[in-house]
């Protein structure tokens, strides 16, 4: 069963799980665009994300985060890269929903902490005195949301391809799913 054109495959999940990098190679592999709503969320604002938070504070990025989950929410037939915090608002998480499966990356937190580092890029690890601390009570307080997703998947032991392929055997299943919420 091939998967319906006009849902969208988001992945949510903590940063470094792979989303971006597994995003880019699930749209190649469905012949499917690529959004990545940190992207979107740079365009919009003409800046990158660590200015964001530098020069408006993380409030105001999540107010980007949101017009950016509104956005792929209205596109059809995409695989959506998202960030980590994508799913800490309700808005959020209906927004993305509505658009399609969500398919959340987890990883160990030391395999995140290997994968992120240096936390240049990272505004929420970047000013922690212990990011390994940060990122397991980051988790922590997310874990609740991420586990909202249709379906999950740990990257810590995978590549980039074992990960595409894992979620190409389920997508059949997934959209079966998706078909009843509707």
């Amino acid at each position: 069963m091939a998967p319906p054109r006009k849902h969208n495959i988001i992945l949510i999940g903590f940063m470094g799980t792979g989303k971006s990098s597994v995003g880019r190679e699930l749209g190649k592999r469905l012949q499917r665009r690529h959004l990545d709503t940190d992207a979107i969320i740079e365009e919009m604002a003409g800046m990158r994300i660590p200015d964001i938070f530098a020069s408006r504070g993380e409030e105001a990025f999540r107010d980007l985060e949101t017009e950016a989950a509104r956005r792929v929410s209205q596109c059809g037939g995409c695989v959506v890269s998202t960030g980590g915090g994508i799913m800490g608002r309700d808005e959020n998480v209906e927004l993305l929903r509505q658009g399609g499966v969500l398919i959340c990356l987890t990883a160990r937190p030391e395999v995140i902490l290997a994968r992120t580092a240096p936390w240049e890029g990272r505004p929420m690890l970047k000013t922690a005195p212990n990011p390994k601390a940060a990122i397991e009570t980051l988790l922590a307080e997310r874990n609740p949301r991420y586990a909202l997703a249709d379906w999950t998947l740990d990257s810590s032991d995978l590549t980039k391809h074992q990960v595409v392929n894992k979620i190409c055997a389920v997508l059949p299943s997934l959209y079966r799913t998706i078909a009843t919420r509707s």
